[in-house]
């Protein structure tokens, strides 16, 4: 098979005094800002070049998530964030990448009023609509509104609309979501796990309610305009099934779990296990101890799946670039660890991923909030601004568990070597599509995690 090639994703910010073209999130828009540039205030549409339609509504406007008991909406957040022009946010006032970025940091802290409304709310912005930016004596103050994914419970059918529970609601929010004190962070949050508050973490823990919370606060209104329905949708197997330089067809897989927290290895030997005697694989360890590449073969179909071991890593290298040097060679690639909150810099680089079809698997607390748009953001491209044609990213509405990862990657293996033979033996109709896929990993684990997969509701091939 031959080697993938990195690809590169120019993301241009360009000024004539008169328009920028920019990305904001997965879109290509263009902004006048005549108006800024003389008063340093003004306002701006965005339209999503995809549907002409900036609210969400239309194809690809969302996360594309199928989840084994969840459905997917979009909503719509407006809402104020102020910001200090200065250091790293000097010349936001005409910078889309970080208006874009600060509003992130913003609507993360809607996390815990989404969820006492019973969402998983997907703290990336899938797009952003400037209103107005204003110099003020505060610093520079920017109304937005904001189009984002959010998870529901699935209990019978998927709802309409009209009988969506809470597809309403107000988050207080903080008016500049950045430099807080740790006094601030201890006032206006509450911790039930035993963790300290950090900068990382502290929307994750808000609770702006507390009596001694005295952040600027502001509010922000949300507002779900859409439910997305849960067609049947397919792995993109066509794109998997590559031909090997013996003829056979398949693709080639990383298994890139991290250090354990007692056992460094534990991770990684409870993926061993699963591969060796779930699947009866044998493996050969790599000439520098680095990975034990497993062959797995039926008829026509080959799999080749290499399982990296975290303590071969250097510490001067360390974990983040040796998971990213990974996304750059391999169809299929599998993530062991901890979300960190969503500070993690696994996914977050353009140059990082291969410019073909990749199925990314974030087996870690809440990935679908954290880490499903960063994929979509890195691999959008001209052709593709929703970043979803070459990505399906497998991931968790709620916290996991390190040992639901092995029967994870079991499932997903056994699941895409049997799509592939069905396909090669000229019976497609047997190959499982995304939905059985969660559902079998969702029987095969424990725990309410919300299993499911983004990026794949408009996935191209069908079984027919």
């Amino acid at each position: 098979m031959k080697n993938i090639t990195k690809k590169n994703t120019d993301k241009q910010v360009a000024s004539d005094n008169k328009t920028v073209t920019f990305h904001v999130g997965r879109m290509v828009a263009v902004m006048s800002l005549s108006i800024i540039l003389a008063m340093g205030c003004g306002e701006a549409n965005i339209v999503d070049s995809g549907s002409g339609d900036w609210s969400g509504q239309g194809q690809k406007d969302d996360s594309g998530w199928l989840g084994a008991d969840t459905f997917e909406v979009n909503a719509v957040i407006k809402s104020t964030v102020l910001v200090d022009a200065m250091g790293d946010w000097f010349g936001v006032e005409n910078d889309a990448d970080l208006q874009t970025k600060l509003v992130d940091l913003q609507i993360k802290f809607i996390k815990t009023s989404a969820e006492s409304n019973g969402w998983r709310f997907n703290q990336l912005a899938e797009k952003v609509q400037i209103n107005n930016i204003q110099n003020t004596a505060d610093g520079v103050e920017i109304s937005y509104e904001a189009v984002v994914d959010m998870l529901g419970s699935l209990r019978g059918s998927i709802p309409t609309l009209e009988e969506v529970r809470h597809a309403r609601f107000e988050a207080v929010v903080p008016r500049k979501p950045m430099g807080f004190s740790s006094m601030q962070m201890n006032n206006c949050a509450e911790v039930d796990d035993g963790h300290s508050i950090r900068d990382y973490n502290f929307h994750y823990y808000f609770k702006p309610e507390q009596e001694n919370c005295d952040l600027d606060l502001i509010q922000a209104q949300v507002e779900v305009t859409q439910v997305f329905d849960r067609p049947v949708a397919y792995p993109e197997y066509d794109k998997l099934m590559k031909t090997w330089d013996d003829g056979s067809v398949g693709f080639a897989a990383a298994l890139v779990p991290n250090r354990g927290d007692n056992d460094p290895k534990s991770r990684f030997n409870a993926h061993k296990k699963a591969l060796e005697n779930d699947l009866g694989l044998d493996g050969e360890l790599s000439p520098d101890n680095t990975f034990i590449r497993y062959t797995w073969k039926k008829g026509n179909i080959t799999m080749v799946i290499d399982l990296y071991d975290p303590t071969e890593v250097p510490w001067s290298t360390g974990f983040a670039a040796h998971f990213r040097a990974q996304l750059s060679n391999y169809s299929y690639v599998h993530y062991n660890g901890h979300s960190s909150y969503g500070s993690k810099e696994l996914l977050n680089d353009p140059a990082a991923y291969s410019d073909d079809y990749q199925i990314v698997v974030i087996h870690s607390c809440q990935s679908y909030a954290y880490y499903t748009r960063q994929v979509f953001r890195a691999k959008a491209t001209a052709m593709d601004p929703s970043g979803m044609a070459n990505a399906d990213v497998v991931a968790t509405g709620k916290s996991s568990y390190p040992g639901g990862s092995p029967p994870t990657t079991k499932v997903m293996l056994k699941s895409l070597m049997q799509g592939m033979v069905a396909i090669d033996n000229g019976r497609p109709e047997n190959a499982p599509d995304w939905i059985t896929i969660a559902d079998r990993i969702k029987t095969a684990t424990w725990g309410d995690i919300l299993y499911g997969v983004a990026g794949v509701r408009y996935n191209s091939w069908t079984a027919n």
